[in-house]
């Protein structure tokens, strides 16, 4: 197989796509309004319970009743608009959805409007006046959101890169078994871009670097270096190979699973380490040794953007006394924040150039195709 890495360089975004707000409102109105976008693991969410989501202006609530289905509404009282749920999250402490403003009551599962405190009129249709319903769609526990309605979730065109070792995971019986919450002082591509690319991992990230020799070398894959088949037949070492150091199994403190591992992609994480699936614009998932983990990126504004941690586990992991879960989160934590810091220094610097674009080495092929889907859903050549 070929290498991955350009052959050319090119030219990245300007930066002042990094915090124009004339250029923010394009992503929100043609990415984010039009793509999927992911909300959090369905077990997440406790029956009884709701949590809310901003995505630029639009403010949705998700729902699961006392039968644990799930519903996804605009946040919004249909009376005269007031917002209905406060909080980031709750419990719902009433069979239906009350209104705390004028006390409009909706059926907790399809939205409809069951009384309102008015006087009756005869010719008041309540049909009319349902909670908005919010396009959505579960695949495999993941809880996605479309702000259009009429938009099908197609597998084979949400995820830009895909991988068919999820297929071999149940990951709608997985627990979660913590939720990290950051706001980044960055735009939301930055990140996107530090995310992509493995240039800055050994002096960024040197406890990760150790534990995935390959990223001491700056590449994300064996295969972005031009000469990785006859490295890989010179050398034994896994900075040749890929996947993590010996006696290592998965991303965590020590590098131990604790006895615990995801049986049925051994075979992949053994060859690579860590699995990775994505899709733009808003979450990425890594499968490690012994968990899952899931983060999710939501802007809110264009310099500024909310990071959301998932770690998920096997029940029967979580349930073992003996296994210590801060081992794996706690380092997962201690990587995002470095590419958090990172990231804000990233910002802090591309306001003195204004329209001046930078440039795309080789290993950052990855960055080149997300440069094309912005263009692409901007509809410009820029």
């Amino acid at each position: 197989m070929k290498s991955n890495s350009l052959k050319t360089t090119t030219s990245s975004l300007p930066f002042n796509w990094y915090y124009d707000h004339k250029i923010f409102k394009q992503e929100n109105d043609k990415i984010f309004k039009s793509e999927w976008i992911y909300v959090c693991h369905i077990n997440s969410i406790n029956k009884n319970q709701y949590r809310t989501l901003n995505i630029n202006n639009k403010n949705i609530v998700v729902i699961k009743n006392k039968l644990e289905e799930i519903s996804i509404f605009y946040n919004t009282c249909l009376h005269r608009g007031s917002q209905i749920f406060n909080d980031q999250e709750g419990s719902i402490k009433a069979p239906v959805i009350i209104c705390p403003y004028h006390q409009w009551s909706y059926d907790i599962k399809s939205g409809s409007l069951l009384n309102t405190t008015s006087l009756i009129l005869d010719k008041f249709d309540k049909k009319k006046y349902a909670l908005k319903k919010i396009n959505f769609f579960i695949w495999k526990g993941l809880i996605f959101v479309n702000l259009k309605s009429n938009k099908k979730f197609n597998v084979k065109s949400i995820f830009q890169y895909y991988d068919s070792a999820i297929d071999k995971i149940d990951l709608e019986n997985y627990s979660v078994g913590h939720v990290w919450k950051k706001n980044v002082l960055c735009n939301w591509k930055i990140y996107w871009e530090n995310y992509s690319e493995c240039l800055h991992c050994p002096n960024i990230h040197p406890e990760l670097s150790k534990l995935v020799p390959l990223y001491q070398r700056r590449l994300v894959d064996i295969q972005d270096h031009p000469e990785w088949n006859i490295l890989k037949k010179t050398y034994s070492h896994p900075k040749y190979h890929g996947g993590l150091k010996k006696g290592a199994q998965t991303w965590s403190l020590d590098g131990s699973s604790q006895g615990h591992t995801l049986d049925e992609v051994r075979a992949e994480l053994q060859s690579r380490g860590q699995v990775y699936i994505s899709t733009w614009p808003t979450m990425f998932l890594g499968i490690y040794g012994d968990h899952i983990r899931i983060v999710r990126l939501i802007p809110i504004s264009p310099e500024e953007v909310e990071l959301t941690a998932e770690w998920l586990f096997p029940r029967s992991t979580l349930s073992d006394p003996q296994y210590n879960v801060n081992n794996v989160i706690d380092f997962g934590i201690l990587v995002m924040n470095q590419d958090a810091k990172i990231s804000e220094v990233n910002q802090r610097g591309v306001y003195n150039l204004e329209k001046h674009c930078g440039v795309l080495m080789p290993e950052e092929y990855i960055i080149k195709n997300f440069h094309q889907y912005i263009k692409k859903k901007l509809k410009t050549k820029s």
